[in-house]
């Protein structure tokens, strides 16, 4: 694909991206740059950390093409952008210095795999598909299954990554997910939501839908959370409660208590 259509292809989109905030992400390895763009109103630090573990695990994979000479010796430059940003989309190219990957989504593991595997095939083609074509979003998704489907390669087999720790509290990267562990003892709390922090000797845990409250090994507290968000909140430690705000330190919706191991709703106007 040329020069000129390669550059009008990064402007449309970079359009795109400015329309709303983009939170951006980039992870450097020798081999692979994996670019990560978040909406605002969807960020999470979890899944920051999940692609910074798995542009490790891919860099040494792409070391190993090169080597068999099955990949030329140039960066693999793979961006990827939240859907709700941008028209959706697949776009695979190869320049002088480099493989070229625009994608709208988070792809996982397996499928950032398959980019990589696509260029080892000295018949590759390079590919555009994108719905600010006038194509339906619908159409431009089966095209992107079908080119995942027919170019599935083996699963990638990684190795176990810690990724953020906190005190004994840690976060490891695990068959493309990440897990907590405390002192080495795994915990069955599912990874969805803020980054984790601490009261004194306990940790408040985050998900989705609910803050747990970790003291030890023991869950001694569990809040379900009345209106989920998919972003990240904003969360205010102090000596002997913590704010759980959402959209700056003024606008608290949960807080918690240590002395009383309670949570409170901040009441809203009618």
């Amino acid at each position: 694909m040329n020069k000129t259509f390669l550059i009008l292809f990064f402007w449309i989109f970079s359009l795109t991206i400015k329309a709303t905030e983009c939170i951006e992400k980039t992870f450097k390895e020798e081999h692979l740059n994996i670019y990560l763009c978040q909406n605002y109103s969807n960020y999470n630090e979890t899944r920051t950390l999940l692609f910074k573990a798995r542009t490790k695990i891919l860099n040494d994979y792409i070391s190993e093409k090169i080597k068999s000479g099955q990949l030329q010796n140039k960066k693999i430059e793979i961006q990827l952008y939240d859907p709700i940003l941008t028209y959706n989309h697949l776009y695979i190219s190869q320049g002088k210095n480099g493989y070229y990957v625009n994608y709208s989504g988070f792809a996982t593991i397996q499928q950032l795999k398959i980019f990589i595997d696509y260029f080892t095939d000295q018949n590759w083609k390079p590919l555009f598909t994108s719905n600010y074509q006038k194509v339906s979003s619908e159409t431009i998704s089966k095209q992107i299954d079908k080119f995942f489907l027919d170019n599935k390669t083996s699963e990638i087999t990684s190795k176990q990554l810690s990724v953020w720790t906190l005190d004994n509290l840690r976060l490891y990267y695990i068959n493309d997910t990440l897990k907590y562990f405390v002192n080495s003892v795994k915990l069955d709390i599912l990874v969805t939501s803020s980054l984790p922090i601490k009261i004194k000797n306990r940790f408040l845990l985050f998900q989705a839908d609910s803050i747990i409250v970790l003291q030890g090994q023991e869950i001694i507290k569990s809040f379900k959370v009345d209106n989920p968000i998919t972003e990240d909140y904003d969360i205010y430690s102090y000596e002997k409660w913590v704010n759980i705000c959402n959209g700056g330190k003024d606008n608290w919706v949960y807080s918690y208590s240590y002395d009383k191991n309670k949570f409170h709703k901040r009441k809203t106007e009618k």
